[in-house]
């Protein structure tokens, strides 16, 4: 009887044990996604002050730069492409052609089929590289970087234009899934500036170029708020808490949308689009309990005096606070500790409060160059005041060219009326500001400008300038009006003659003026590349006494990111040894630019002496601007709340 029993319990243990086994099975996978998140949140140990901030308490994915890329072809060139195309890479082309209507039975290009297209030596296949901002919505535009294909007899992209183009995310591959395209690219290529045309052995290559706002984003980007504990209603809070604080703009979704009890979509609002990592810090700084803001202004106060080593945060709370923290932040504006007083400005100027104008132009007057134009946007980032314009126009001959640019910005964007443009046949715009310092600034992304800093700068007379193996050449003798332009086209070897002015602005627009029935005056239709080119040239060659200076470049340097970011493994035709070079090599000059040893690439003592070129050896003037840097306090670690 006992042993019955026994048998009974061993019986009902065994079942049991089946039981649980299989509940555990059954809820195994999810205790075990559970668990794999659990390990891959992390340990904050954020300062009390911090740890009601957003940033506190989630993480905010999606910030890097999204590499995308797809095979395109380009058109137009005059016989410096190639029928190279390896067999799958073809098939993709063709039948991308089709869809664009070659060979079709209507249409203009019906009379030709994709096999007869790409075997034209006036056609080139290429890859296309672009970096997709975070966060971009549909239609946001970008840079693209075209590429040929490595081991093709293509010697140049020249005078070529891109046809639409999908681009995919990550690096392009010809045996890989079908995807949806998340943008496309088409236009116009853009070649390094500082080349020969038509000289397809000189030292830098022709077979990489760009299209400038060329890229158009199809499907948006997502940023989300993966948050360390998930929870229903703390996802609700920490979402009204953002969409209270950053209101949805027309035409724009709500800025911030609860996914489930841990994650958050979060919409970059159109306002902060051409500056998200501001957004970023503002939203990582965002109190969620949004209650007495007035004590939460005061507590921020108190701890900025007492903890300077959190300045940088402190700012951005204050920021993401609102007006409310103006009043406490006045004390602070001329607080001893520097850390501290700098941070206050700061966050007072970038609330649009006018008290700061006078501290910000003390600082700038004082500070060391590498903050000023941190400075610079700020106290131009303010509402409108004369004595601000004024003080900017100032800064407009300022020694260092990284400042006048900044300042030429800044005035730009208040619509101050000492800057002025105009469009040059729908090539790009030319700008002048007025300048104490002869300065020829070029973009070389988005928007193509060139920007002439100074009162009626003109070419220097007498002059005799002979450029790209003498195909340009410009002669004035001495105190001469007008100068005498020849140009011999590198593709049909026709030579064009015209006297132009020798005022700068008019020698610019002519090199680029397309000469059309509605716009008569004679031109030499340049590409925008090719006006840098001779420019850079003229100037090289003491026909302008002023500094040549190209903007960043930034696209190059986010494409190295985004292949570096990228999780598909690379084709050959992308390895490190294959088409896409170094930022040094896709735009910089070949050329050491001016200046001696222990010279600066930038300021006063770059080395350039703008006075009296006629006692210089040949040189490059060419001075590529650095990145700005932000006017912040200090670099301390942000102690958790802002990662």
């Amino acid at each position: 009887m006992a042993r019955s029993k026994i048998a009974v319990v061993l019986l009902i243990l065994a079942l049991c044990a089946s039981e649980f086994a299989l509940l555990a099975c059954s809820s195994g996978p999810r205790r075990q996604a559970r668990g794999a998140a659990a390990n891959q949140r992390v340990t904050r140990e954020s300062p009390a002050i911090l740890r009601n901030t957003i940033g506190a308490q989630g993480t905010i994915r999606g910030l890097d730069p999204i590499l995308v890329s797809g095979y395109g072809l380009v058109v137009g060139l005059s016989g410096t492409g190639s029928s190279d195309v390896p067999g799958p890479i073809r098939a993709i082309m063709e039948r991308e052609m089709t869809k664009l209507g070659v060979g079709r039975e209507m249409g203009p290009l019906r009379d030709v089929t994709p096999n007869e297209m790409l075997n034209d030596r006036n056609t080139a296949v290429v890859i296309v590289s672009a970096s997709i901002p975070p966060g971009s919505p549909a239609g946001t535009k970008f840079d693209v970087q075209v590429n040929s294909l490595i081991g093709t007899a293509t010697e140049s992209l020249e005078d070529g234009k891109l046809y639409t183009t999908d681009l995919f995310r990550g690096q392009v591959r010809p045996a890989a899934p079908s995807t949806q395209p998340i943008g496309e690219a088409s236009g116009e290529i853009f070649i390094n500036p500082f080349t020969v045309p038509g000289d397809s052995a000189g030292l830098i290559t022709k077979t990489i170029g760009r299209v400038l706002d060329g890229g158009t984003v199809i499907e948006p980007t997502i940023v989300t708020l993966d948050l360390d504990t998930p929870s229903h209603s703390r996802a609700r809070a920490i979402a009204e808490a953002i969409n209270a604080r950053f209101p949805r703009d027309r035409g724009d979704q709500e800025v911030a949308f609860g996914r489930s009890e841990e994650t958050i979509e979060i919409n970059i609002p159109t306002r902060f689009r051409d500056d998200p990592d501001e957004f970023i810090q503002l939203l990582r700084h965002l109190r969620i309990d949004q209650s007495f803001p007035e004590q939460a202004a005061v507590r921020y106060a108190r701890a900025l005096r007492d903890f300077p080593e959190l300045a940088t945060d402190l700012s951005w709370c204050f920021q993401a606070l609102g007006d409310v923290s103006i009043p406490h932040l006045r004390p602070l504006y001329d607080f001893p500790e520097q850390t501290v007083r700098l941070a206050a400005i700061q966050a007072g100027a970038k609330l649009g409060d006018m008290a700061t104008r006078p501290h910000l132009e003390e600082l700038i007057m004082i500070t060391e160059s590498g903050s000023r134009p941190g400075l610079v946007k700020l106290l131009g980032g303010l509402g409108q005041n004369p004595r601000i314009n004024m003080f900017l126009r100032d800064m407009l001959s300022d020694p260092e060219p990284n400042i006048r640019v900044v300042a030429y910005e800044a005035l730009e964007k208040r619509g101050d009326p000492s800057v002025r443009r105009f469009r040059v046949s729908d090539k790009y715009t030319i700008i002048t500001v007025p300048s104490s310092e002869p300065t020829i600034y070029v973009t070389l992304q988005r928007d193509p400008r060139i920007v002439v800093f100074g009162s009626a700068l003109s070419v220097r007379t007498p002059v005799f300038v002979a450029a790209w193996e003498d195909r340009l050449m410009l002669r004035a003798e001495e105190d001469a009006r007008m100068v005498a332009v020849m140009y011999r086209d590198h593709r049909t070897e026709r030579i064009r003659q015209a006297e132009v002015e020798t005022d700068l602005v008019e020698l610019i627009e002519f090199l680029g003026h397309r000469t059309t029935p509605e716009e008569p005056a004679p031109g030499l239709d340049l590409t925008y590349s090719q006006v840098i080119g001779a420019i850079s040239q003229i100037v090289d060659e003491g026909g302008v006494s002023a500094m040549f200076v190209t903007e960043t470049d930034r696209l190059a340097l986010d494409l190295i990111r985004g292949r570096q970011n990228d999780v598909v493994q690379e084709r050959p035709e992308l390895s490190a040894d294959g088409a896409l070079d170094s930022p040094e090599d896709l735009l910089t000059p070949e050329v050491p630019v001016a200046g001696g040893e222990g010279d600066t690439m930038l300021g006063g003592q770059s080395g350039i002496d703008a006075s009296a070129p006629e006692e210089r050896t040949r040189r490059s003037y060419v001075v590529p601007l650095q990145p700005q840097q932000p006017a912040r306090p200090d670099d301390a670690d942000d102690g958790g709340g802002s990662r």
